[in-house]
């Protein structure tokens, strides 16, 4: 339902689909020998009365930060947090009322989140992104210039920044700090017509975007310096992969994917950069 995306540890987070409710699903998490090892299900703090949650990242201690929202006229954010095996701990209610879709913490506990906040009697929706404190309190309100719609994806950099990206073309990757201060843009060139952005991961000092063209089925990934925004190289798939990029490592050169095998198995496919 989500990008999927793994830990400094190798392990992978995945969002599973609960047919009895596809808006509260729960997230795995597989290591690297492919064994179940937590569930993070946002059905767990019943209390909060939840309608539905969105983007999801790992903790530094191997739980879980995930973006929900309870209440569909007046939406009220939370974040919730889970612990490494899976129980869930105090939720930060977001000082905030709008419709959350994608959300990142920061390494030094803020947290980024965009969405959209419904205005007036004609119910138009339009976008907010912005940082809170560890609290759920407002830091700060990004300007995003000519930015009318929210975030589509969002991962932390090892620099303790988060690289955010804008579904649009050329793709655009704004580099944020936490304090909200947009320290500068990433602009991805589209590899080929017809080639559309469908997630990014972070390693090292690089960034994979990868591409899917649907009119020939095929992929493209495309490796960027995160700090110049200087292409490196360009990769190509004929579609054998699938379209669901999850992890991304520059220092072993391997992309992972995901792959829907027969009899609903989940297949972890490896792929080396040559």
């Amino acid at each position: 339902m989500f990008p999927s995306t793994c830990d400094a540890d190798g392990n992978l987070y995945i969002r599973k689909y609960a047919t009895d409710r596809p808006l509260l699903s729960p997230v795995v998490k597989i290591d690297s020998e492919g064994k179940r090892v937590a569930l993070f299900d946002p059905a767990a703090p019943s209390q909060l009365k939840l309608d539905r949650t969105d983007a999801f990242s790992p903790a530094p201690d191997g739980g879980l930060y995930q973006i929900a929202t309870a209440g569909i006229a007046k939406p009220q954010p939370y974040v919730l947090r889970f612990s490494p095996d899976g129980s869930p701990e105090s939720p930060i209610r977001i000082d905030a009322e709008f419709h959350p879709h994608e959300f990142t913490p920061f390494a030094n506990g803020n947290l980024l989140v965009s969405g959209t906040r419904i205005q007036g009697p004609s119910a138009a929706g339009y976008a907010r992104t912005a940082v809170f404190a560890p609290d759920g309190r407002l830091v700060v309100e990004l300007k995003l210039k000519h930015f009318d719609a929210p975030l589509a994806y969002a991962e932390p950099g090892t620099d303790g920044n988060i690289y955010a990206m804008r579904g649009s073309l050329p793709v655009v990757l704004f580099v944020i700090s936490p304090s909200g201060e947009i320290l500068r843009k990433l602009k991805i060139s589209v590899p080929s017509p017809g080639a559309k952005p469908q997630a990014f991961h972070m390693s090292a000092n690089r960034v994979a975007v990868s591409f899917w063209d649907d009119a020939t089925n095929s992929q493209t990934l495309v490796i960027t310096d995160a700090q110049t925004g200087r292409r490196i190289a360009t990769y190509s798939d004929p579609g054998t992969l699938g379209p669901s990029f999850a992890c991304y490592s520059a220092d072993e050169g391997v992309f992972t994917f995901l792959h829907l095998g027969e009899g609903n198995t989940l297949e972890v496919i490896r792929a080396e950069a040559h």
